[in-house]
Order: C-alpha cells, then sequence, then structure tokens
C-alpha cells in the first residue's frame, strides 16, 4: 500500500530502502541501445538521502526494529558513516550477485551490490528462530532490469521477520504485506 510516511501514524519494525544514489548508467557506448546515460529517475544528494532516512526513522519507526539499505561501491562507506551518524550500528553486508553485471570500466565487472543491515544498539529486531541461520550473506539472482532489486531480499526479510511491519522507501512497485514510499509507485 502507498503511504504518505511524512503524515503516517504508523510505525515500523523494518525498513527496507534503495535510495536514488547519484550516478549514471555509465559511458555510452556500454549504454543500451537508444538510451543516454542519464538514469530513468530522479537522483539524490548525500546530504537529501540522508535527510529523508532521519525524518523517517524520528517518525515512523518502532523502538526496536532493523533497517535494510541498498549500497554500491561507489557509496558504501558514505551509506555506514551516515548511518552510523544517525546512531545505527552494522550487523551484516550482504552481497548480491548480479551474475551479469555491467561493462567494465578499466579493471574489474562489478556485478554486485551490497544490502547493509543496521539496528540501533540494544534495539535489534531479531529473525524468526526458524530463520536464524538459515540465510548467508549472499545471494545469487540474475539482475533484470537497472535498479530492480533480487526478490530474494524481499522474501528474506519477510521470511525473517513475519508479522512485523514492514516500509519500503524509494520503492519502485507496490508489495503485498508491505508498505510503499516512493515517486515510482
Amino acid at each position: 500500500m502507498k503511504v504518505d510516511i511524512f503524515n503516517a501514524n504508523k510505525k515500523y519494525n523494518i525498513i527496507y530502502t534503495d535510495p536514488p544514489w547519484q550516478q549514471s548508467k555509465g559511458n555510452l557506448r556500454k549504454c543500451r541501445p537508444n538510451q543516454g546515460k542519464k538514469l530513468d529517475y530522479p537522483t539524490m544528494t548525500l546530504g537529501e538521502i540522508k535527510d529523508i532516512h532521519e525524518k523517517v526513522f524520528n517518525l515512523a519507526c518502532e523502538k526496536k526494529h532493523n533497517v535494510f539499505i541498498w549500497s554500491i561501491d561507489k557509496y558504501l562507506l558514505e551509506t555506514e558513516q551516515m548511518m552510523q551518524e544517525l546512531g545505527y550500528t552494522l550487523h551484516a553486508r550482504m552481497i548480491w550477485d548480479k551474475e551479469n553485471g555491467i561493462a567494465p570500466a578499466f579493471t574489474v565487472r562489478f556485478s554486485h551490490e551490497y544490502l547493509l543491515w543496521f539496528y540501533k544498539k540494544g534495539n535489534m529486531l531479531m529473525p524468526a528462530r526458524d530463520q536464524r541461520g538459515v540465510w548467508t550473506t549472499v545471494f545469487r539472482e540474475q539482475s533484470t532490469m537497472h535498479s530492480r532489486k533480487p526478490v530474494v531480499a524481499r522474501m528474506m526479510l519477510e521470511k525473517m521477520f513475519p508479522g512485523s511491519e514492514k516500509l519500503e522507501l524509494f520503492a519502485r512497485q507496490q508489495a503485498e504485506g508491505w508498505d510503499c514510499w516512493g515517486n515510482e509507485i
């Protein structure tokens, strides 16, 4: 269900977020035919991303909650620093192996993204007992289109935290059992 996160009276246990980092698709010869370097959606500065997350965390989070935020190599350290500045502790760096990454620039093929799990000290929401130790920090699923995240990530959160209130920030599609906020839905 699409929600107005700044005017909702609901509190969430799981925040799943895919910020629109400032980047481009790569150089023109590596883009698909009839596409430019510009992304198909507006991006935000790190400061804008931090401001939105801070507001959501203050307005819409239960005391016990976890934040799962997507990051790329270019913004990995900045993401971790931003979350630390917002009072969060890193629990795990999960890696999505896209199995078909973007074309290489100069050295290696970048074919992964990070899903970072953060919590507030003393307030981590623990996974369901039957899900502890089931999931690993690496999941493999072929990337299907730019910025679409793997199905297995959302499925993992649903199984690990059944019955929890879940919010997806910067959502690109609605999902059953999730409240969603984003300009693409």
